[in-house]
């Protein structure tokens, strides 16, 4: 694919309007957008709008009231050196971006950095994901139906063909994804020397101290695991729970699970709170990670239930001792319904069972103890750290969203998937007189050197 020429950007008042635009087709667009996510994933109406729409309505909302605020150059301090000087940042579009987006939360994930991306002025190229057809089918709908011929191409393929568009030198690429897929973009955006954004994953953990409120902890864990069912890349992934509460927890979680996905919990596809996998290969994967931690004295907390035929995998609970650290399901992101829980007595275990995993995309602890919820803030490296409740951060629109290190570069939301987008342009205009350079500059003279002396006292 040969790159464009690259338009003039659009200004600030023409994204604006194209932003209205786009939200208005958002909501007009509601029952198909929701019927393409049933179709793709099985999920139920209430989710797709809570998971993907509200969202996307709401950052283009926040994105609408703050953008001419945004965009507005940003004065900085005068210097000694530059003190007639007028200097400030100025957010200029990166110029043509490329967003990979993934399969998990196919319409949120194109639709809200593709917000950004507009709002920073950039022309703009999608690559959704190939195993999402029929939300694909929506989102091209909706661009052709409110957007300016040229601002944004929707192009759909198969990895090799993503591969292809990484290769090209794009002014940004913008990837949500694995970490081993992340690697390949930023391996192939480095021989062109494109800067990547990447929101990856990671096994986020999430501790349950002796001070939680158990009850809400084992709702909230209920809820943020299995929605979706389990493919969230900020879902916790494991548990770490006290072990003075730990029968508590266990009994509160099962019934949370039971109460949420009845039919789901009986083996039955057609639980209407429920979805399904993705495709043959992802319910394979989960069906081996199960079935090796069964075999490494995991215990099911109760029955599962699975079908390969729907692609449907019911929730899993499992309970691991503490020498289960060679099951596969506490070494790779499980991305899938089954959450294993270790149990724990002091600090020591935590820390020794968070080194064993790379910087996750998001860290959760339940405690009404706010020196414990510090303690844990300070010394957990992750993209976010979350007290008490479970996946909300991702909503927050005032908050950065993104990884660490391995789960991710960059960030994304807001202001920030705003500045993700922009170059931070310094400008600096000279004012009257003499510059700085000027006076100290060659030739040398007593006088020049006199204020050298001066400059270096007040520097």
């Amino acid at each position: 694919m040969k790159i464009q020429t690259l338009a003039p950007p659009l200004i600030v008042p023409k994204r604006l309007t194209v932003l209205k635009a786009l939200q208005s087709a958002v909501i007009n667009a509601k029952t198909a957008i929701c019927e393409g996510l049933y179709q793709d994933l099985g999920k139920p109406p209430e989710e797709a709008e809570v998971t993907e729409i509200i969202p996307v309505i709401s950052e283009l909302r926040h994105i609408r009231k703050h953008l001419k605020e945004w965009s507005s150059p940003k004065p900085v301090n005068r210097t000694l050196l530059h003190f007639t000087a007028k200097a400030y940042v100025h957010y200029q579009p990166k110029g043509r971006v490329l967003i990979l987006s993934p399969w998990n939360y196919p319409f949120n994930l194109v639709m809200s950095p593709l917000a950004s991306a507009i709002g920073a002025g950039n022309q703009v190229v999608i690559k959704p994901s190939e195993f999402t057809p029929n939300t694909n089918k929506v989102i091209r709908h909706i661009l052709e139906e409110c957007l300016p011929e040229g601002l944004c191409t929707l192009k759909e393929g198969d990895a090799r063909f993503a591969a292809g568009l990484t290769s090209e030198p794009w002014d940004h690429i913008f990837f949500t994804g694995s970490p081993a897929i992340g690697k390949k973009v930023m391996k192939a955006a480095a021989e062109n020397l494109v800067p990547v954004t990447l929101e990856l994953g990671g096994k986020s953990p999430c501790i349950v101290t002796r001070h939680a409120d158990v009850e809400k902890a084992a709702r909230r864990i209920a809820w943020g695991k299995y929605i979706n069912c389990g493919q969230t890349c900020i879902a916790p992934d494991y548990v770490m729970v006290h072990e003075n509460i730990r029968v508590r927890f266990h009994e509160l979680l099962e019934q949370e699970i039971k109460k949420r996905f009845p039919l789901a919990c009986e083996g039955k596809p057609t639980d209407t709170g429920y979805g399904k996998l993705i495709h043959r290969h992802h319910f394979n994967r989960l069906q081996a990670l199960l079935q090796d931690a069964l075999s490494q004295n995991g215990k099911l907390l109760f029955p599962q239930y699975s079908d390969e035929n729907e692609l449907f995998f019911g929730p899993a609970v499992l309970e691991m001792n503490k020498e289960a650290n060679q099951a596969l399901v506490m070494q790779d992101e499980i991305f899938g319904p089954v959450l294993p829980v270790l149990s724990y007595s002091d600090d020591d275990e935590i820390f020794d069972q968070l080194s064993r995993n790379p910087k996750p995309l998001a860290a959760y602890i339940f405690s009404a103890n706010n020196k414990e919820i510090r303690f844990w803030r300070d010394r957990i490296r992750t993209g976010g750290f979350v007290a008490n409740d479970i996946l909300s951060h991702f909503a927050h629109n005032n908050l950065p969203f993104g990884g660490n290190g391995s789960s991710g570069h960059g960030r994304s939301h807001g202001f920030f998937g705003f500045r993700e987008f922009s170059n931070e342009m310094a400008v600096m205009e000279s004012g009257p007189g003499p510059s700085g350079a000027e006076l100290v500059g060659a030739p040398y003279t007593d006088l020049k050197r006199k204020i050298i002396d001066a400059a270096l006292k007040l520097v």
